[in-house]
């Protein structure tokens, strides 16, 4: 056992005591237990992840053989209380679960600690497993469909795990009546996993027909970018290649040849999440997140790295060492052994169910990795070894996504983001400075429960080391008090963003009118999330200096009109999960604070049209700060009132403008002796 497989199960080991009160038997089947509620959907799942987590605990050299037992009632309890079985879900006499678009995932994630239970399971727990495996697979073939869609409704993950349980089942029961069906049709969700629009012109022959003949539809832009949830959703590119490692790591436990179509497009797929990953594995989600910030899709890249590891020779280490780090620091916090005690308090006190499906999803992820760094000798295949490059520049139009990734920065922009628009100037070597939620594009709440920011139209372009993107959204409030009235929009937010090719600098503009005759509690013009949590041990040092902002020596925020900087200490975790951020607006998983330009602190009304702000401002990365030599400054040109610019000298002299355009017309300026036209509602930059 290596190092790394090593620290996972100490973690396992302690998980494993943690989890203790949340381990039930019913009295009526001392033979069964579950973890978490037992219930259908999540429950079912949760409990089939923990059984994999304790079975590598259990079986693996080094492990406790003491937890077997547990893990095998686990098991037993997941297989009768399946349709086939002769039990039932702890909700209910009537309920079991299984032949649903989602239950071939539970059942993905449980089989590598399957395969580790089969020296101890009886001749009925491998015949009821045969039954179940069967009996799911023969559903998906006939009842449920491939779908296909590149906006709205996605599929890509669950044609993946559908399909992987279709292959698995052929391979495992290769004389059932159906398994050569099983073959075909798992062959064409697993075409329309990874599929975009050029798949439709595929040659490619799998299992005797083309890509193209079995093509229902993209579930990937072109680009790879995926719209899944309804944004630009980097997580579930990552669901979806951990769902793909699941299957390959089957075959290659058995020695078999890897099918394929289980390949289809992975490898770019692939490239594109690597250009998302910081140095110390954490993702850049640059689309935002409606969930726990480090949580479930990033701790199924574990898997997704494994595969990459041994697929394709990629050096992997790191990333998982620096994900060791991130969760040791939350495990020391807590003190109990488990991964999100007290991060996660309220689900703990208001929903055990989501706290044990976000503790086995790292528990069971942790231990896939244990197990296959063991059974491939951490896939040292020096050899085989390539590496598969990042991208250096990427953009995606639907979503208006830009990214440049550098040596020295991350810069991104994406407009239909997970909670609005956001934008991102991050040191690649610290992970812990990124939060997208409104990251840089200004933040207005009204008077509801919840907010929301409407998009109403985006543009721009990449460049060589940088971009230039502008639009506007409106932020909208729900839930309000009065009888009449549920929701109204309140103000409209216009802005302008330039990544600057000096490999260090972002420029943002924001222009913000209310829109009708109405009443807001705050507003934070600006709106630089700096996360101040358990990952950068609670401590930020910032240094004010001549009206700018550093954060930590490695990030300073200058001002260029509109306000002067202030940091805004929320006293509560304010970043919560989408779903219940309302409901729970002070307990949320992550605490920032905000640095912001003459923020609105206090409720107040607006007349229709009134400004809310108006601000201009760079964000500039280098160790020790904004540099010397740098210098900023705010353009106008009189004949046009909402012409807006920034003028940025950086450090090697170059001068850097940025126009933005808040007016309906198109403006055609002189800007130092230069003349330029900017579009209505557009940006321009030139150096």
């Amino acid at each position: 056992m290596t190092s790394i497989g090593k620290e996972y199960l100490t973690m396992l080991r302690e998980w494993a005591e943690a989890m203790r009160p949340y381990l039930f038997t019913p009295a009526d089947r001392p033979d069964l237990t579950y973890y978490g509620d037992g219930t259908n959907g999540w429950g079912t799942q949760t409990n089939q992840k923990a059984l994999a987590a304790l079975a590598a605990l259990a079986t693996l050299p080094g492990g406790e053989p003491k937890w077997i037992p547990t893990a095998l009632a686990m098991l037993r309890y997941s297989l009768e209380s399946h349709l086939v079985g002769s039990y039932h879900l702890s909700d209910g006499e009537d309920m079991k679960w299984g032949h649903t678009w989602i239950s071939p995932l539970g059942v993905e994630r449980m089989m590598f600690g399957v395969d580790l239970l089969l020296p101890y399971m009886t001749e009925d727990d491998r015949a009821l497993l045969r039954r179940m495996l069967i009996s799911e697979a023969d559903w998906h073939l006939t009842d449920w469909p491939v779908r296909a869609g590149l906006v709205d409704w996605n599929f890509p993950e669950s044609n993946m795990w559908n399909g992987a349980l279709l292959l698995r089942t052929a391979s495992l029961y290769p004389d059932c009546p159906n398994a050569a069906a099983y073959v075909d049709r798992g062959t064409d969700f697993l075409v329309n996993a990874v599929s975009v629009p050029s798949t439709s012109q595929e040659k490619t022959v799998y299992e005797g027909k083309t890509a193209a003949e079995r093509f229902v539809g993209a579930n990937f832009f072109e680009s790879y970018a995926t719209d899944h949830h309804h944004y630009m959703n980097v997580g579930y590119m990552v669901i979806t290649l951990s769902n793909a490692s699941m299957l390959y790591f089957h075959y290659r436990t058995r020695g078999l040849p890897v099918p394929p179509v289980l390949l289809h497009n992975l490898e770019r797929l692939w490239q594109l999440v690597k250009s998302f990953l910081y140095e110390d594995g954490r993702l850049l989600r640059i689309g935002g997140d409606t969930r726990i910030r480090y949580c479930y899709c990033q701790d199924y890249l574990l898997q997704t790295l494994n595969m990459a590891a041994d697929l394709w020779g990629e050096e992997t280490d790191g990333w998982e060492r620096g994900w060791i780090g991130q969760l040791m620091k939350e495990r020391t916090y807590n003190g109990d052994g488990s991964f999100l005690s007290r991060r996660a308090e309220i689900f703990v006190e208001r929903s055990p169910l989501y706290y044990t499906r976000l503790e086995s999803d790292r528990a069971s992820c942790i231990a896939f990795s244990a197990v296959h760094r063991h059974l491939f000798s951490d896939f040292a295949e020096p050899a085989g070894r390539r590496e598969i490059p990042p991208l250096t520049v990427w953009s995606d139009a639907y979503h208006g996504s830009y990214l440049v990734r550098e040596p020295g920065r991350y810069a991104a922009f994406t407009w239909r983001g997970a909670e609005g628009p956001s934008a991102l100037c991050l040191p690649p070597e610290d992970s812990s400075l990124a939060e997208w939620k409104l990251n840089l594009t200004g933040a207005v709440t009204g008077n509801g429960s919840e907010e929301n920011a409407n998009m109403l139209s985006f543009g721009g372009r990449s460049f060589i080391g940088g971009f230039l993107t502008w639009g506007s959204y409106v932020s909208h409030t729900r839930g309000l008090l009065e009888e009449q009235i549920r929701e109204e929009d309140t103000v409209r937010t216009q802005l302008v963003c330039a990544a600057l090719p000096d490999g260090k600098t972002m420029i943002v503009m924001q222009y913000a009118r209310a829109v009708k005759n109405c009443h807001i509690t705050s507003a934070s013009p600006l709106h630089l999330n700096i996360p101040n949590d358990v990952f950068n041990g609670f401590s930020r040092t910032y240094t004010e200096s001549e009206g700018r902002v550093t954060v930590d020596g490695r990030m300073t925020v200058i001002p260029a009109y509109g306000g002067r900087l202030k940091i805004l200490r929320p006293p509560y975790r304010q970043i919560g999960i989408r779903a219940s951020q309302w409901v729970y607006p002070t307990r949320g998983f992550l605490h920032a604070d905000e640095i912001s330009m003459d923020p609105i602190e206090t409720p107040v009304f607006l007349a229709a049209g009134q400004i809310a702000f108006d601000i201009g401002a760079a964000v500039t990365l280098s160790r020790g700060g904004f540099a010397a030599g740098s210098a900023i400054r705010a353009v106008r040109d009189g004949t046009h009132p909402l012409l807006r610019g920034v003028t940025y000298t950086a450090d090697d002299g170059t001068a850097y403008t940025v126009l933005a355009n808040f007016g309906e017309t198109d403006a055609e300026a002189v800007i130092g002796g230069r003349a330029v036209t900017v579009p209505a509602g557009a940006g321009e930059i030139f150096w």
